[in-house]
């Protein structure tokens, strides 16, 4: 009886380790995304302007 309420108790603690290494595990993932789409919005924002001066204009004869 005592061997089963012992393995309870570590089963409990494993699982409360195993939620708490998911739940940092997502919350690193969402924040590396983050990351990665305000790096791209960053980007197209720096270099927006520089496309309006890329266009060719037509010349009319």
């Amino acid at each position: 009886m005592l061997i089963a309420v012992k393995q309870l108790a570590q089963k409990d603690t494993l699982l409360t380790a195993l939620k708490k290494i998911k739940h940092e595990k997502n919350k690193q993932l969402a924040q590396a995304f983050s990351h990665t789409y305000l790096l791209a919005a960053l980007l197209v924002l720096l270099f927006s302007p520089i496309a309006f001066f890329t266009d060719y204009k037509q010349i009319n004869d």
